[in-house]
């Protein structure tokens, strides 16, 4: 069970598993599985009778503060609800999985993303203190009325970003590195990943980078590197469709996430695969209790 509540001598403990299949939504993907009965049910039962995970980051909740009509979050809400408790809060932090993948560098092991252990501790006082259990009523709709600062924080990291990759394209030595890096076992996953996400601006130093582009990049790196199945925008997508060619190529058999978008049938080729997902034996699991 992804959330459960321990009770141990010194009091009551909660931790999550990300167990398979395991599955990360952008906020288009959301928003389409919040609004479409249809869809939304034949996820709900392939996730659930498979004992899978729904992976939500602190990405995910800043993209509804953002929102215009506050009854787009009570409709995710309510879909979210459907899966609970199979749900893993993220923070994204890049550097956690990072730091154990220097420590085995196997990349053919994924690791677990890095546990929001803040947010899980709030959803997990919320379901103590009402009569519901777990629940995500008004979860999402607390960062749309006080997400202010959240906003403020990830416009100020996605501006790093865009510095950071304009500054390294306009370096000879760094271009040159990128048009001939190949995705081996030499770096850490989360490298090979995030430089082959990044590969295309590096090379065409006249692409346009927004700041819509930054936030994209850090839905993509770690639920790419780590889920099962990953929803992205199409542009994201095919990024991803091109690493997964260049991993092929280079004969690694690293594993990343199947990636689908909006685009063509992706979102029926999507619940298809899931629909006919294999659940593999668990193997060195890392538990990320808070």
């Amino acid at each position: 069970m992804p959330i459960e509540f321990l009770v141990a001598s010194d009091g009551v403990h909660a931790r999550q598993s990300f167990d398979p299949p395991t599955v990360y939504f952008d906020h288009w993907a959301i928003r389409v599985f919040s609004d479409d009965p249809g869809i939304q049910d034949r996820f709900v039962k392939a996730l659930m009778s498979k004992g899978g995970t729904l992976l939500l980051s602190n990405l995910s909740l800043v993209e509804f503060v953002r929102a215009t009509d506050a009854r787009h979050c009570r409709d995710t809400e309510a879909f979210i609800e459907r899966l609970l408790p199979n749900v893993f809060f993220t923070d994204f932090a890049l550097d956690k999985v990072l730091e154990q993948e220097r420590a085995d560098s196997n990349n053919q092991r994924r690791f677990w993303p890095s546990a929001d252990l803040p947010t899980l501790k709030f959803f997990c006082e919320r379901a103590q203190n009402a009569p519901f259990g777990f629940t995500m009523r008004g979860f999402i709709s607390v960062a749309y009325e006080y997400g202010t600062e959240l906003v403020k924080s990830t416009d100020r990291v996605a501006v790093e970003i865009i510095k950071r990759i304009e500054s390294i394209r306009l370096e000879p030595s760094y271009v040159r590195k990128a048009r001939n890096a190949v995705p081996d076992d030499r770096r850490p996953r989360t490298k090979v990943i995030l430089g082959e996400l990044i590969r295309g601006y590096v090379l065409d130093c006249k692409a346009p980078i927004s700041e819509n582009d930054a936030i994209d990049l850090q839905h993509a790196a770690m639920s790419v590197n780590c889920c099962d199945y990953v929803l992205l925008d199409g542009p994201w997508a095919e990024r991803v469709e091109k690493m997964r060619r260049r991993i092929a190529k280079a004969r690694t058999g690293m594993p990343i996430a199947k990636c689908f978008s909006r685009r063509g049938n992706g979102v029926e080729d999507f619940l298809a695969d899931l629909e006919a997902f294999v659940k593999p034996e668990l193997i060195g699991a890392v538990d990320t209790s808070p």
